[in-house]
Order: C-alpha cells, then structure tokens, then sequence
C-alpha cells in the first residue's frame, strides 16, 4: 500500500510580498522625482532668458556667411594660381625645348637668326661686291658668305613656324603673369581679417551669455543625472517586486500541484483502502472451511430427520453451530396441503463462505429464536414441517418429505449432499482463499498504476504550465 498521505493540513504558509512596502519605497523617490522636474524646469525657463539678441546674431550670422564666401573665393584664386603656374611652366618648358631645336638647326655661331638679318647681310655683300673694290681674294671670300647666308636663310626659313610658336608661347607667358599678378588674395585676405575681428568682438560681448548659459546646462546635465539615477532606482525596486512576485506565484503555483497531487493521490488511497479492505474481508471469509454453511445445515437436518444421525463435533463456529440447534424455538404448524415445492436456486451450491451470506445469517437467527417443539408435529391430524425446514431443504435442493414415508428418501439425500461437501471442502476452500488473493494483488497493481498515472499527468502539466509561462514572460 502507498505511503501517501490521505491529507496534509501543515501546509507552509506563503507569504504575499507586501505591496505597501513598496509603495512606500516608490511614493519617496517619487517625491524626489518631482522636486528635480521642477529644478530642471526653472533651469529650462533660465537657459530661454539667456539669449543673445536678434541683432548680434544676425551680425554674426552674415559676417559669418561672408567668410564663408570669403573662404570659398581664396580657395578659388589659390586653385587658379595655381593652374597659372603650371601653364607657365609647361610653356617656359614647351620655350627651352623650341630654343633648342633652333639652335640645333642654326648652330651657335651663326650671326644671323631672322631672315631680315640674313637678307639685309646679303644686300650690303651684293653692293660691296658691285662697288668693284674688292680683291680677288675678298671678293671670293664675300661670295662664299652669301653662299652660306643663302643657305642660312634657306634654315631660318624652316625654322620660322618654331620661332613663331616660341613667340606665341612668350606671349602667353607674358599674358598668364599679368593675370597672375591681378589676382592679389590680399585685399580678400584683410577683409577676412576684419570680418574675424568683428566676429570676435561680438563674441566676447557674447561671452557672458554663453558662460551663463554653460553654467546652467552644467546644471540641467547634473539634474538629469540625478533623474536618471530616481528612475533607476524605481525600476530597481518595481524589478525586485516582480521577481518577489514571480517568486511567490511559482511557490503558489507548486503549492497549489503539491495540494492537487496529495488530493487526487489521497482520493486514490481512500479508494485503494476502501477496497482493500472489502477483499481482505472476502480474504477472512475464505479463510473459514467452504461449505460450512451447507454442511452444518445438513447435519442439523440429519438430526432432526434421523435420530441415529450423531453430528461430529466441532470446535469451529460452535455459537453458530448452537444457534442453528436450538430446538426450542416455538413451530407453527404447516398444513401438508398448504406445502408448497420451493424451486431450485442456480447459485444454491456456490463456493463463497456462509459467513459472506447474510440470507444464512438471518436463517440461522431465525432458527434460534424459535420455540422447542419437534420438526413434525400434528395437527388436526394433518403432517406439518416448520416453514424454515422447508426453505433450508429448498435451498440444499434436497426433496422436501410430503410424510413419514418420504423421510428416508429425503435422509439419503441429505447424507449424500453431506459426503459430496466434504470431499470438495478442501479443494474449494483453497480455491477460494487463492481468488480472494488474487483479487487483492490485482487491486494494488491496479491502484499503483492509478497513482503513477497521476504523478505522471500532474509532472506534464506542469512542464506544458512552465513553457506557457515562459512564453508569456517573453
């Protein structure tokens, strides 16, 4: 049998986490709370009185906007310059280059590199040489130098294109430096100046303002610090609180499957005892001889039928045996025409014990609460049995004698029943006692299994319950 507890009235008492504590704990941080709103709230209203005017702002905002556009110019011009001076040195490049393949063309020592030069050179030799005042020999020397200027002017007219280009690159040279010295950056560069001097002068009549107006955001940040920290801890101490809640429901909630448990457990072994209980009583009755109902029956019969018949014996049931033996009881006489066959009883010969039958109880009651007359009697000359004979006869299916005659036949019977008893006395007895056994061991299997069963269904409502309930924390 279990060792489960019908009932548990020492149930641990679970106590609520006390709502007004924390109430009490919130209400005072909510007072500070508020005494810092309001501080950050006058702050607020300085910080707004603390404004530079329209005035200086819109100065400084367009002296601002004019650096700005100041900025964008230099770095314009700077860029500019900057182009300036890589055309130039690209073209003073592009010059030397030119220069050389003129020279290389020419020569280095050539006196003449125009063609006006070489051509003039040539008139003065024709009219020296047409003066005829020359040798032979100078005259000679004069035809060979126009040859050679001939031949020069025949160079310099190929060389002509590269001059030009190399006159052309001069010029643009000559044009990019003037372009360079009109963009003078210092003009932009002083009013730069002089607007950031503007700027820092309004800036220091500014000054005041902004240092008040610092001091007061140092303020405001450390209040809100302070707020921060208000908040932290009231979310700190609604935290706690939760988890002491969610602690006391899930104690709750185990408390709450531990009563279920022992309930349904309990109803289980008061279901378990009640039967138990029933089977270890059919045990006790089939712990007494079978048929001790039936064989006392007979031998009580035999001796009221037979007056040889001794009956045994017995130390076993002896009150019974006594009560169904009392002779005493008062006999009503029974007309032997009023008989009538009772029929026979398909269970008259069943296996449980007499001791289970309260129908035998009551018969064997009633037979010794009855007077002392004999079993026959006459009446008005008429054959009579006592009504509870015939029943008893009845039920052993044995043949209810209708006269003296029929008294042997009905002996015999009874003698025959009363061997075929005791021979199946042993037999059934054992028989009896290994069903009611088996019965009992059946019950506690059965009833086990319906606690196990129990215990399993509560364990997986409870996983399903704590899976729900980590998915609603969630």
């Amino acid at each position: 049998m279990s060792s489960t507890p019908k009932g548990n009235n020492n149930r641990n008492f679970i106590k609520r986490p006390d709502v007004s504590i924390r109430d009490k704990k919130l209400e005072t941080l909510n007072v500070q709370l508020k005494k810092v709103d309001q501080e950050v709230s006058l702050i607020r209203k300085q910080i707004d009185q603390y404004q530079v005017n329209d005035k200086t702002s819109n100065s400084r905002k367009s002296l601002l906007d004019e650096n700005k556009e100041i900025i964008k110019t230099q770095a314009n011009l700077k860029n500019r310059r900057n182009t300036i001076h890589d055309s130039i040195k690209q073209l003073d490049t592009q010059i030397k280059r030119r220069t050389n393949e003129i020279n290389d063309k020419l020569g280095k020592k050539t006196q003449y590199n125009s063609l006006p030069a070489a051509k003039q050179r040539i008139s003065e030799i024709e009219d020296i040489i047409g003066s005829g005042d020359l040798s032979i020999v100078e005259e000679k020397m004069m035809v060979k130098e126009m040859q050679s200027l001939n031949k020069l002017m025949k160079d310099l007219a190929l060389i002509e294109p590269i001059k030009k280009a190399v006159d052309s690159d001069k010029a643009k040279i000559a044009e990019l430096k003037e372009e360079l010295n009109s963009l003078n950056t210092k003009e932009i560069s002083n009013k730069f100046e002089q607007n950031q001097k503007k700027l820092d002068e309004l800036q220091s009549s500014s000054q005041v303002v902004y240092d008040k107006r610092q001091t007061l955001f140092n303020k405001r940040t450390a209040l809100y610090k302070k707020r921060d920290e208000i908040y932290a801890q009231i979310r700190q101490i609604r935290a706690d609180f939760d988890n002491e809640f969610k602690s006391f429901k899930n104690k709750l909630e185990k408390e709450r499957l531990k009563r279920e448990e022992d309930e349904l457990l309990s109803k289980v072994l008061e279901q378990k005892e009640d039967a138990l209980s029933k089977l270890e009583e059919k045990l006790t009755h089939a712990k007494v001889p079978a048929f001790t109902y039936e064989i006392e029956a007979i031998e009580n019969s035999l001796v009221l039928l037979d007056p040889t018949f001794e009956k045994p014996k017995r130390d076993i049931m002896d009150d019974f045996n006594d009560l169904a033996l009392d002779t005493k009881t008062q006999i009503r006489p029974v007309e032997a025409d009023d008989l009538v066959m009772v029929e026979k009883k398909v269970d008259a010969y069943s296996n449980t014990a007499p001791s289970k039958s309260k129908k035998h109880k009551k018969k064997g009651k009633s037979k010794a609460t009855q007077g002392e007359t004999t079993i026959f009697s006459k009446v008005d000359g008429k054959f009579s049995l006592e009504p509870t004979f015939i029943a008893t006869l009845a039920e052993l299916d044995i043949t209810v004698p209708i006269s003296n005659d029929d008294v042997p036949k009905t002996v015999e019977q009874l003698k025959s029943k009363l061997e075929e008893c005791k021979n199946m006395q042993d037999d059934q007895t054992v028989k009896n006692i290994a069903e009611a056994e088996k019965a009992i061991e059946e019950c506690k299997a059965k009833y086990e299994a319906k606690e196990e069963k129990i215990k399993k269904d509560l364990e997986a409502k409870r996983s399903k319950e704590q899976e729900e309930s980590e998915k609603n924390d969630e």
